[in-house]
């Protein structure tokens, strides 16, 4: 924005300068190796389609069940992402009790020493609810597949209507609650200026003019990055490369200096906020799993709008 004699205003100078610099702290810490490399995280097709006969390698799809039968990936197991959620876990620190977790995934034949591939075509945020819970729970070797089932069909790769049949594995779970935060840890840390809280909700549910929950609004001090910006359009929608990643998270002032908490209705639009800026090696990253569902529905927490 200009002023008068298009003189440029300078708290919009000073906005911008904040942008940059942050941006350039990003690129520094990528270049340094800070970050993680992208390819522990992110797999490609081309990648996947060479190792499908690989026994070490357990392949997950989020897919609701019905997607699932008509046709997915050889060799994967259906496995929908709305069976890693728990409300009632959620607000006792977990995103499902750890016993459910132990049972799942070792009825999806994951062991301890499995290369996971987490695929969907949500636009990869239930791949990435399914990436975030093995990452709870200790699993240290989960990818995601970079545009999901529609880019794997859409080049024309082998898709299967069989369910395989897998032995139980031996996955046991290792909890790790500092990628976590429950309904108290966030009340207890509003004012705390070392947090930066991240709304992946539409602009509608955030300004609470859109009410999904019990009350309409967003926690007081959050900003809103809806998690459809941090993709490619597109009928196969990928994920942005990482320099337009670190530019949105710098222009939203997502410091990786600062301890990121990001939350959405439910937990599984922030995953994809969780996995970006476990891509981009942001160091302290939590969900906040309950949610707006958990927040809006206490009565003495406070809302904004």
């Amino acid at each position: 924005m200009t002023g008068r004699f298009g003189i440029q205003r300078e708290d919009d100078m000073t906005t911008k300068l904040c942008v940059t610099l942050l941006t350039l702290t990003l690129v520094a810490a990528v270049n340094a190796g800070e970050a993680n490399p992208q390819v522990s995280l992110w797999v490609e097709t081309s990648q996947l389609a060479g190792r499908l006969a690989d026994s070490n390698l357990r392949i997950i799809d989020a897919r609701p069940a019905n997607d699932y039968t008509q046709a997915h990936i050889p060799g994967a197991v259906n496995l929908p992402s709305p069976s890693t959620d728990s409300l009632e876990a959620n607000a006792v620190g977990y995103p499902i009790p750890p016993e459910r977790a132990e049972e799942l995934f070792r009825a999806a034949g994951i062991n301890q020493s499995s290369q996971i591939v987490v695929y969907d075509s949500q636009g990869h945020r239930f791949a990435a609810r399914i990436f975030y819970v093995l990452e709870f729970f200790g699993h240290p070797r989960v990818t995601v597949l970079n545009g999901g089932f529609p880019k794997w069909q859409s080049e024309g790769k082998p898709t299967s209507s069989e369910s395989p049949a897998v032995r139980p594995g031996d996955f046991k779970p290792d909890v790790h609650s500092d990628v976590i935060a429950t309904g108290d840890w966030v009340k207890n840390h509003l004012h705390d200026p070392g947090i930066k809280l991240v709304d992946a909700r539409s602009p509608e549910e955030y300004a609470g003019s859109a009410a999904q929950g019990a009350r309409s609004g967003h926690i007081p001090g959050a900003v809103n990055l809806e998690w459809k910006r941090l993709l490619n359009p597109g009928d196969a929608p990928r994920l942005a490369e990482i320099p337009e990643l670190q530019r949105l998270f710098a222009g939203a002032g997502v410091d990786p200096a600062k301890e990121v908490v990001a939350y959405c209705q439910s937990g599984t639009r922030a995953s994809l906020i969780y996995f970006a800026l476990r891509l981009l090696g942001y160091p302290r990253v939590r969900m906040y799993d309950g949610s707006w569902s958990e927040w809006s529905s206490i009565a003495d927490l406070p809302v904004q709008k």
